[in-house]
């Protein structure tokens, strides 16, 4: 069998270059990222202040099938966005977490609510 015919493992996916041609910067922040960001800003509306329990709050909320429990992730996300030092943060870690899954090319997006 050719090897072009095999599916790939995820260990070979994960060791490939990769292209992200539309990502949002306000969608992809490290959950202590924001806990830490709206401790210092004075943000109280987080559905909680735990790392492991925000990112799943996060992704259950992506994986809802449900618009407006999707979009409600983003009152969070942008309302710790607001401070040039917090967008820099959120872009060096974008950057870092893109490069360590192996993206060598990025189009990042900012939304405009920032």
């Amino acid at each position: 069998m050719s090897n072009l015919l095999k599916t790939p493992t995820r260990d070979q996916i994960k060791r490939l270059p990769k292209a992200l041609l539309h990502d949002h910067l306000d969608g992809g922040l490290r959950p202590q990222t924001i806990i830490d960001i709206a401790k210092e800003i004075g943000y109280n509306a987080l559905p909680t202040t735990n790392a492991a329990e925000l990112g799943k709050w996060f992704g259950d909320s992506c994986d809802s099938g449900s618009l407006v429990r999707y979009l409600e992730t983003f009152e969070h996300t942008i309302a710790v966005m607001q401070r040039r030092e917090d967008i820099v943060r959120v872009a060096k870690e974008c950057a870092l977490d893109l490069a360590r899954d192996g993206v060598v090319y990025a189009e990042v997006r900012g939304a405009p609510e920032l």
